[in-house]
């Protein structure tokens, strides 16, 4: 699915005042991957041609620099593709600005018919298309680029944000939880796994209070199995609870964990020093992750946990509100 809407930059043949966005565009995004701007788009008389830049290519003979001629269609508005009459008299254009290759910025894509003419001049000079997907492609995938993205899709690229957060840089350091039995960075895998709560098993509940033991995060499965195998053993007078990480990670599920924790710690449950040293632990390591807007599948288990009974572990968690 398509992350920039390029309707977001306004048309090119409608005087706003804006109808040069689309070319400004063109030129920060070639200067972004690396080409020097010999021309900047104007309004008037082009010759054929919007922006001119120059490639320099090192190698082991030396090196060499290829000059460009860039063409700019924005045809989003529309749909439709750029056509041969779209881009007439290429070869001229080419040479009549002295250059050595021809770049196609298009906002659609090339047609059929101008993709077969393309083709058939790369024998005279050289040839490439940024069509849409070529342009998504390259811009999204570094800082530099989201820079200029930002600039001129903001609404595509704030809406692609929140729906593949990144951890916020608030420590020095990166954010890390690996696995107690396998040792994997838990943060780096799609399912986050779990973290495990250990209370003492109380024979009163209204004399005794809630003690917290031990606090483990590990991949789900497996690591869980192994791990909760070995406490039963060494430590049968515990009993477990657990979270899913990605749950938690949640910033409208954290927020309802930490009152949780304090409310319980409130009403006299007790930590050992081990549990509530681990337990500050993972509150620090996901916040980075938890310090953002929801994305659209989070809002929707959040939905589906409101749906879940508090003592089943739904939304509620048996706080006071």
């Amino acid at each position: 699915m398509a992350i920039l809407n390029f309707k977001e930059i306004p048309e090119a043949h409608k005087a706003s005042g804006l109808q040069d966005a689309f070319e400004l565009f063109a030129r920060d995004f070639l200067e972004f991957m690396g080409y020097e701007i010999l021309s900047d788009p104007d309004r008037g008389a082009d010759g054929g041609k919007d922006i001119l830049v120059q490639e320099t290519r090192t190698g082991v003979g030396g090196t060499t620099q290829i000059k460009w001629l860039v063409s700019c269609k924005h045809k989003a508005h529309s749909g439709n593709s750029v056509t041969p009459t779209d881009e007439a008299n290429i070869r001229d254009r080419v040479e009549a600005n002295d250059c050595q290759g021809f770049i196609g910025f298009y906002s659609t894509i090339a047609s059929t018919g101008l993709s077969g003419n393309l083709d058939g001049m790369k024998g005279k000079f050289e040839v490439q298309v940024f069509d849409r997907e070529k342009i998504e492609g390259k811009i999204l995938n570094s800082t530099k680029g989201l820079e200029v993205a930002n600039r001129y899709f903001p609404k595509s690229i704030e809406e692609w944000r929140t729906e593949n957060p990144k951890p916020a840089a608030i420590f020095a350091e990166t954010s890390s939880l690996k696995c107690r039995v396998c040792e994997k960075e838990l943060l780096e895998q799609e399912d986050n796994g779990i973290i495990q709560i250990w209370q003492r098993i109380r024979s009163d509940y209204e004399s005794e209070p809630e003690q917290i033991e031990f606090v483990f995060w590990t991949c789900r499965g497996h690591c869980d199995d192994v791990l909760r195998h070995y406490i039963h053993q060494k430590h049968p007078k515990v009993i477990d609870g657990w979270e899913d990480i990605s749950d938690v990670m949640m910033p409208t599920i954290f927020i309802k964990w930490v009152m949780s924790i304090m409310n319980k710690q409130r009403r006299g449950t007790l930590y050992s020093d081990d549990a509530f040293k681990e337990l500050k632990q993972f509150l620090l390591q996901i916040f980075p992750y938890v310090a953002r807007h929801l994305t659209t599948k989070e809002k929707e288990r959040i939905d589906s946990l409101g749906m879940i009974p508090a003592f089943l572990g739904g939304l509620d968690y048996g706080t006071n509100h």
